[in-house]
């Protein structure tokens, strides 16, 4: 997966390369506002309608990412680094689009940092987890060989 949330990329916010083995996913993520889902579907629209950026890549058919991918529907999650803000994201009308929010919790009490720190860190450890399964990797320590009655 690649994710660009800097805005550095004229593309989409996340894509997914290889969880279809003859397409390329993608989701665009736009404000959680009145006009939020229009700007999605409009950006979602054009990026499939030429999607030479990401085609030059990986000769693939690009695709609006399924939203259905996702746990939940929404999702709170602040960075370790930057705790005093906090971004809900929720699937939007459609697939391809993530429609998200940001709150200010500068000036909540310490609890609330804690919280969210800990929601980042945990959020980060899962994936992480996942990731690794996914790829075959495992924790140090453990082997897939036997050696006797040994525990590893």
């Amino acid at each position: 997966m690649t994710c660009d949330v800097a805005g550095k990329f004229s593309g989409p916010e996340l894509i997914c390369w290889n969880a279809h083995p003859r397409e390329t996913w993608v989701w665009v993520f736009e404000a959680d506002d009145s006009a939020g889902a229009r700007r999605a579907s409009a950006r979602l629209e054009q990026l499939l309608t030429a999607p030479h950026e990401l085609t030059a890549v990986v000769d693939k058919p690009v695709v609006a990412g399924p939203n259905d991918v996702f746990e939940k529907d929404s999702v709170t999650a602040s960075s370790y680094v930057d705790v005093d803000r906090r971004i809900e994201v929720r699937n939007g009308p459609g697939d391809g689009i993530q429609l998200f929010r940001a709150f200010d919790i500068e000036g909540f009490d310490d609890t609330a940092e804690r919280v969210a720190i800990n929601l980042a860190l945990g959020a980060a450890y899962k994936a992480d987890r996942a990731s690794r399964r996914a790829l075959g990797f495992r924790r140090d320590g453990l082997s897939t060989h036997s050696r006797g009655d040994e525990r590893h």
